[in-house]
């Protein structure tokens, strides 16, 4: 995959960990090839509103089977190269065991996809509905930002792949749905600080500077 794709994971525990892993894993390898979007004067960089490009991966997902379910999303920070894909959504469907699905918009408009195998079964997962998020992903990442996150972000923006993930909080007991912003290098260099966002009501969770 091309040089930015390093972000949505790999295979949901030992199965749920592993596959969901694997997605953020994948949808990071597909990270590190970015996200378009809106940008907000306030923010140092700009990023896609998934709120609006939802719709398009789900219609495509649907097209693979009529009920898949999102089971995570990724928008890239920044999102100005225009090579690069706008949005990428991790799809489950109930009725399928052996594969799921990405599905990515593209700069151009245009929606692709890649159908992900999965030898040794798909681990369901609790589906991510429109009604159990309000945040979109700029006003996370607002929110999300310290003074240190946005001088990391005005100081490293030709050399960063950080991305944001809207992903269950499955360590949780409630699943709640959370955005997951990770502040990062390419490749190889180090994650600079990682904070899970409420989705809901914007309250900062947790966070992790490396």
């Amino acid at each position: 995959m091309s040089g930015s794709i390093i972000s949505i994971n790999s295979r949901f525990n030992s199965e749920l960990r592993m596959n969901r892993h694997w997605w953020l894993g994948f949808l990071a390898i597909a990270v590190a090839a970015g996200l378009g979007g809106c940008g907000n004067g306030d923010l140092p960089v700009s990023v896609a509103s998934l709120r609006e490009t939802l719709p398009e991966l789900e219609q495509a997902a649907a097209l693979w089977r009529q009920d898949a379910y999102l089971m995570t999303a990724e928008v890239r920070i920044p999102s100005d190269d225009p090579t690069l894909w706008v949005a990428v959504g991790g799809f489950q469907s109930p009725s399928e065991d052996s594969e799921s699905i990405l599905v990515f918009l593209e700069q151009d408009g245009s929606v692709t996809s890649k159908r992900v195998p999965h030898t040794a079964g798909v681990q369901q997962v609790r589906p991510i509905l429109s009604v159990d998020w309000k945040l979109d992903a700029e006003e996370a990442l607002e929110r999300a930002l310290t003074e240190e996150g946005r001088l990391y972000l005005e100081e490293n923006a030709e050399s960063q792949c950080s991305f944001m993930y809207l992903e269950r909080d499955v360590p949780t007991s409630t699943e709640t749905v959370v955005w997951r912003v990770t502040l990062s290098g390419c490749l190889l260099e180090p994650s600079f600080q990682t904070t899970i966002v409420d989705a809901n009501t914007g309250e900062i969770l947790r966070r992790k500077t490396y």
